[in-house]
């Protein structure tokens, strides 16, 4: 799998980028608040102005709560739904979605079954973090 890249005039791979990323945003959140905080603090401006941080500390948290270390590959998820499969897997295709309110990544494969025209197809979650079959 790759993505084209015209500067180099080919097929470069690419990587799923890792939900981790996600406590970089939380933090610019954090820092932004804790800048709105310092100013209204500074300026003599009514107390009750450091609820507009409040948003923004709220929206560092759900980063937080969501930046989940994701041990699954979408090839590697591929691989398991082909195995968790009733029939034997010809083609799969892997888009990485997410679950609950804390956003836990999950990969929902579709596989198609290996005959030349596709009589069967599934689609199988995958738990990105613990490889385990989920629906």
């Amino acid at each position: 799998m790759g993505s084209l890249d015209e500067s180099s005039g080919g097929v470069q791979p690419y990587r799923v980028l890792d939900t981790r990323r996600r406590s970089r945003a939380g933090l610019v959140y954090l820092g932004i608040a804790s800048l709105c905080a310092v100013l209204i603090v500074a300026s003599n401006t009514p107390l009750m102005w450091l609820t507009a941080a409040v948003p923004l500390v709220i929206a560092a948290i759900l980063q937080f709560a969501g930046s989940w270390k994701m041990k699954v590959t979408d090839m590697q998820a591929i691989a398991i739904a082909s195995s968790a499969a009733s029939f034997p897997v010809g083609h799969g295709s892997a888009t990485l979605g997410y679950r609950t309110f804390l956003a836990k990544p999950v990969w929902q494969v579709l596989v198609y079954s290996s005959t030349a025209s596709p009589d069967h197809q599934a689609l199988v979650t995958v738990d990105a973090m613990s490889g385990a079959v989920t629906g």
